[in-house]
């Protein structure tokens, strides 16, 4: 999948979610309220969950109603928009570590709509293998953010396909 393709939201599912022994969640923005991006990406989870592990940022944990069904909260920072510190990686890391300590290996990916692909792109990179990225995937934006790049499409688009560049530089992307 071209990075241009993934930014604008237009994301290939692949596999079944069936078959998926771990979640694995991506905040997007900054809200936690019900209607936020993260709020409907906790709601997607818990639609999609059958009893499997959940691996979810700090960010989006919070947006969860009931903090008791995480079993991985990664901490860290919130991504600076330049790719040097916090984002998915981190949190894609550290889901890698759980998964080889579990003997995990086929991951439900979840994310915005215009981040899952570049976030199915670094899971790959990191060696996660069997990556399953489901459908319908919720494609709204955090106008409320602290993060500007998640406010709208017309900001984030041209900053993930110059990020793209940084992340490649390094061994991220």
């Amino acid at each position: 999948m071209s990075i241009l393709k993934s930014a604008t939201g237009h994301y290939e599912t692949a596999g079944n979610t069936a078959d998926a022994d771990v979640i694995i969640g991506h905040s997007f923005g900054t809200s936690i309220h019900r209607e936020s991006p993260n709020g409907a990406l906790a709601r997607f989870i818990l639609d999609n969950e059958a009893g499997q592990p959940i691996v979810v940022d700090r960010t989006l944990a919070d947006a969860f109603p009931k903090s008791s069904l995480l079993d991985v909260v990664v901490d860290g920072v919130v991504s600076n928009g330049i790719g040097s510190m916090g984002g998915s990686w981190g949190i894609l890391v550290r889901a890698k570590e759980y998964m080889d300590a579990t003997e995990l290996t086929q991951p439900l990916m979840v994310a915005q709509a215009f981040h899952i692909g570049r976030v199915a792109m670094q899971a790959e990179k990191i060696g996660m293998n069997n990556v399953i990225i489901p459908e319908r995937l919720p494609d709204i934006f955090d106008k409320e953010s602290e993060q500007f790049w998640t406010r709208s499409s017309s900001l984030w688009i041209p900053r993930e396909v110059v990020g793209s560049f940084k992340l490649r530089g390094q061994g991220k992307l």
